[in-house]
């Protein structure tokens, strides 16, 4: 980072001031800049409570931001800002001091730490210190005499040169579960690493940093708090396995279509609207975890995923399946549960691997007769439909031996059900069944 000094930012116009404080490490200029005073003391400001929230979730509505940061401290909605800032720094002072013991040798002069500069200082130093706790010698060097005595922003001047000298050859690293609310990026030292696990931790951001991790194979990012994710990720050209269930993502970028290497995407969980159609390009992928979002249509390009073995679309709001997704291949498992699909694309009939459809919680009213093709399949749930009727193909799954109908509007059954060797499990509760051949009567005990 280039040297500013404190003539350079008072010259700049006050349109120009504020970001670049927000954005700034060297909380140091904001003590020596009485314009940031005045302009965090004006009624023009916001409060610095959505200020914070600002340094988490820099895009998005005040509530989408407030949200995220009652999360991320654990704070009751109802309370005022005024006392959710007290709040915050309550645990920003506990976690300090328990880092760097001298922090805070005059209690009584607490309230002067009030302020962004202050706030940011603290949230980069104090998650400094708890992944340097982590990294191997980490916690042994913090314990020397001479360290462990430091102020908080002392030893965080420190921890470059330290991880740089120390971790050439770190290649796992686990930081999950240390109550990180920001990553460092001082990860970028760590080039040789190859897995990262930052699971249940409070991250609403990665840094740009995290793309010099070439070497990285596994990232590991479920049960954060991430709203997007930095395009610098496309540079992680060899990661095989992005995990990033139970987060706040409500995009990806298109740039997520270069992690060339990709086999395993998870992604349950999340508020996805849409995919990009760049997701088509991740030619190795062969496992893909999209329940619970928020999907209301699929990009035809998905049908260039080749390699796809593994779909999981369940509980989304998905209204109809591009004629594309016929294209896959390679597709054994499919789920659908829980959508809002009125019908299917023949062309389903093309997943000739296909093992196991989940379709339950739809509302279907017919299949197409292109779905006797699937010879491989082994589960077919269609429990929880408005079927009115079933083609006479099913007859020709053969390898068939699950076939959920329940809570669906049948009165009859194909004959062509007796047909089905394999069968041994059929549910058809919860239907106005009146036609049902006696061999398949006496066949399943109805």
């Amino acid at each position: 980072m280039h040297p500013i000094s404190s003539a350079s930012i008072e010259s700049l116009p006050n349109e120009l001031l504020l970001p670049i404080l927000e954005a700034c490490a060297v909380p140091s200029l904001f003590s020596v800049c009485k314009r940031w005073h005045h302009l965090l003391a004006s009624e023009v400001m916001p409060s610095l409570y959505k200020q914070i929230g600002k340094v988490h979730v820099s895009q998005g509505d005040s509530n989408k931001q407030a949200f995220i940061l009652d999360r991320i401290y654990k704070l009751e909605s109802s309370l005022s800002e005024k006392a959710k800032v007290n709040a915050i720094f309550r645990q920003i002072f506990t976690l300090a001091s328990s880092l760097s013991p001298l922090e805070f040798k005059w209690k009584s002069e607490e309230k002067k730490y009030f302020t962004l500069a202050n706030y940011f200082s603290y949230l980069l130093n104090t998650n400094r210190l708890l992944l340097w706790k982590k990294l191997p010698g980490g916690e042994e060097y913090l314990s020397r005499e001479e360290i462990k005595h430091l102020l908080l922003e002392k030893k965080g001047e420190l921890f470059r040169d330290w991880i740089t000298e120390n971790c050439k050859n770190t290649t796992a690293l686990d930081l999950s579960r240390l109550g990180l609310t920001y990553l460092p990026p001082e990860i970028c030292q760590l080039s040789k690493l190859r897995e990262l696990d930052l699971i249940e931790n409070h991250l609403t951001t990665l840094p740009a940093e995290i793309g010099q991790l070439s070497q990285l194979r596994r990232l590991d990012l479920n049960q954060n708090q991430l709203i997007a994710l930095p395009t610098e990720i496309e540079q992680l050209s060899k990661l095989q396995g992005l995990y990033l269930n139970k987060n706040q993502l409500i995009s990806l970028p298109a740039e997520i279509g270069r992690l060339s290497q990709l086999r395993i995407l998870h992604l349950n969980q999340n508020q996805l609207t849409a995919l990009p159609a760049e997701i088509g390009q991740l030619s190795e992928l062969g496992c893909l975890y999209l329940g619970e979002n928020q999907l209301t249509s699929l990009p035809a390009e998905m049908g260039r995923l080749s390699k796809l073995e593994l779909l999981d679309l369940s509980q989304n709001q998905l209204t109809s399946l591009p004629a594309e997704i016929g294209q896959l291949s390679q597709l054994q498992g499919l789920d659908l549960n829980q959508n809002q699909l009125t019908s299917l694309p023949a062309e389903i009939g093309q997943l000739s691997e296909l093992e196991c459809l989940y379709l339950n919680k739809n509302q279907l009213i017919s299949l197409p007769a292109e779905m006797g093709r699937l010879s491989k399949l082994q589960l077919l749930d269609l429990s929880q439909n408005q079927l009115t009727s079933l083609p006479a193909e099913i007859g020709h799954l053969s390898q068939l031996n699950n076939l959920g109908l329940k809570q669906n509007q049948l009165t009859s059954l194909p004959t062509e059900i007796g047909q089905l060797s394999q069968l041994t499990k059929l549910e058809l509760t919860a239907n106005p069944l009146k036609d049902i051949a006696e061999e398949i009567r006496q066949r399943f005990l109805l």
